[in-house]
């Protein structure tokens, strides 16, 4: 007689061979799954690339095809889920478990299929509400400036398409009660109508009125079902769902699938964040590149051709747009007039102050035509200037400023310099015969009343000024030395006797060679005048 069962080891090593493919195609099927998430963000990289760098289309509508795609490849890996958990246990699913698996797969083609992030929300909330039945869906999104879960969609009644025009304005606070319970919560929370009244009599005394704010928002968009939209943990949104169609209780597996939608919804949240980041700061970038291109052409493209005097330019901001000036203004009489200013600050503030200050400049100059051997005249120009920045800017907004005019009769240069760094005239001949500019006053834009001197020095043919801003002689190396006046000096010292424009090349190359790789801090602008 057997005491034990028969036991057939071939049969059992039969088991445990099977038993071992299962966990070989298990672990095949996640590497197929990582394998296709791998391929797919190639393209999707690509194309958030080609968003920013490809200027024919809208950068918002290209972006958002890379969004569509994040959200293709969330539903294929949602897809490999549902499959694989419908595969181990068939005899627990819902009888709608094949539609279920038809609608994950069809969220990716309505990703697809919308125009914006906007429409896509709608078309979330709309599909959801046809498939499981619900009076109602809404979409809750956390707003990264307040904190606060604003509605981006709110769809009530039989009306699927439309979107509540009240929408925008319904908010649930970061420090709200349901807010707060929601990132606790592992699992979906039920809302009851008769338990909103308990939420406020519960509340403190201090709180109840938040709290029936609270509670008015979910009675609005009639919630019953609340799902957390987590990205990394962290709760991004919330997903709203109404009374059922007719009364009804969610089953665990349409709970899972719900689950399953509002973790496809993270990843749109997450990516769309991101595209509204980069589309910003495309749109910013472009604005500062129409900024530049307009700043560049407030310039002089070159001095008025002047059988007394060579004249040369040069300014490169230390941003896209800059604070520094410089002008060559032709007057009837033969005169010609020499501007440069340095604005405080950088960046587009900087330019904004810069642009007032040409255009206060051209105005007085058209309106009094000053004559640089009248006494005062310019003195009494960069005073009336001075008034009009302080009429037009900030407390904090001011500029240095240097203004001059040649008279070519007397071969005689009439200055005012207005806290500018003193430009340095060198006479011909002689490279240790330099002399400062610094008679003048205070900064413009500063002090409402401010008196200026004005001072004139006699030039012979041969003799240089070079006018800058402390962006040249500031320009520092990698190791933060700075170029220094000293070097200034010997720079227009050496190079004296060449033309304005070799002499404005010169400048140019030694200070580039001292910066070398060193980023450049400041606006470098200056100017060349040679008397012929």
């Amino acid at each position: 007689m057997r005491v034990f069962p028969r036991i057939s080891y071939r049969a059992a090593g039969a088991g445990r061979f099977l038993r071992r493919r299962a966990r070989r195609g298990a672990r095949a099927g996640r590497g197929l799954l990582s394998a296709v998430m791998l391929v797919a963000a190639g393209p999707l990289l690509l194309v958030a690339g080609g968003c920013l760098g490809y200027a024919g289309l809208p950068a918002a509508r290209l972006g958002f095809v890379a969004l569509a795609s994040a959200a293709v490849l969330a539903a294929v890996a949602q897809g490999f889920a549902v499959l694989r958990a419908g595969g181990r246990g068939r005899q627990r699913s819902s009888p709608r478990g094949d539609g279920d698996r038809r609608f994950l797969l069809d969220l990716a083609s309505w990703v697809r299929g919308a125009s914006s992030i906007g429409h896509l929300y709608a078309q979330v909330a709309e599909q959801v509400a046809g498939e499981f039945g619900v009076d109602g869906v809404s979409v809750f999104i956390k707003d990264d400036a307040t904190g606060d879960f604003v509605c981006r969609v709110a769809l009530r009644g039989r009306a699927r398409g439309v979107s509540d025009a009240a929408a925008g304005r319904l908010a649930l606070a970061a420090d709200s009660f349901v807010i707060r319970r929601l990132k606790h919560l592992d699992s979906p929370l039920g809302v009851e109508p008769e338990s909103l009244e308990l939420w406020v009599k519960g509340a403190p005394p201090e709180a109840r009125e938040a709290r029936a704010s609270e509670v008015a928002v979910l009675r609005g968009v009639g919630a019953r079902l609340l799902l957390q939209v987590r990205t990394r943990g962290r709760l991004t949104g919330v997903l709203s769902l109404g009374p059922r169609e007719p009364a009804g209780e969610f089953s665990p597996d349409e709970k899972l699938m719900l689950r399953s939608v509002a973790g496809q919804l993270a990843l749109v949240v997450e990516n769309s964040k991101l595209l509204e980041r980069m589309v910003e700061e495309e749109r910013l970038r472009r604005e500062l590149a129409l900024a530049a291109e307009v700043q560049r052409r407030l310039f002089p493209e070159g001095p008025s051709p002047s059988p007394f005097v060579e004249l040369a330019g040069y300014c490169q901001p230390a941003r896209m747009v800059g604070g520094d000036y410089y002008d060559f203004l032709a007057f009837g009489n033969g005169q010609t007039g020499l501007a440069v200013a340095d604005v405080a600050g950088k960046g587009m503030a900087a330019a904004l102050l810069m642009s007032t200050l040409q255009a206060s400049l051209r105005a007085q100059v058209a309106a009094c035509a000053p004559d640089a051997s009248a006494d005062g005249a310019l003195a009494r120009l960069v005073s009336t200037l001075n008034l009009l920045l302080c009429n037009s800017t900030g407390p904090a907004s001011y500029a240095t400023f240097f203004y001059a005019q040649f008279d070519p009769t007397a071969r005689r240069l009439a200055y005012v310099n207005a806290g500018h760094n003193p430009p340095i005239f060198l006479r011909s001949g002689r490279p240790d015969d330099l002399q400062l500019l610094n008679s003048g006053g205070t900064v413009v834009g500063l002090f409402e009343h401010c008196a200026y001197e004005q001072e004139t020095v006699q030039m012979e043919p041969g003799d240089v000024l070079l006018v800058y801003t402390d962006g040249l002689s500031e320009a520092r190396d990698v190791a933060g030395e700075e170029f220094g006046e000293a070097r200034v000096r010997r720079a227009l010292a050496e190079s004296a006797r060449l033309t304005v424009e070799e002499i404005r090349d010169e400048v140019v190359r030694r200070v580039k060679e001292w910066c070398h790789d060193a980023p450049q801090h400041d606006d470098l602008t200056f100017i060349v005048v040679k008397v012929r």
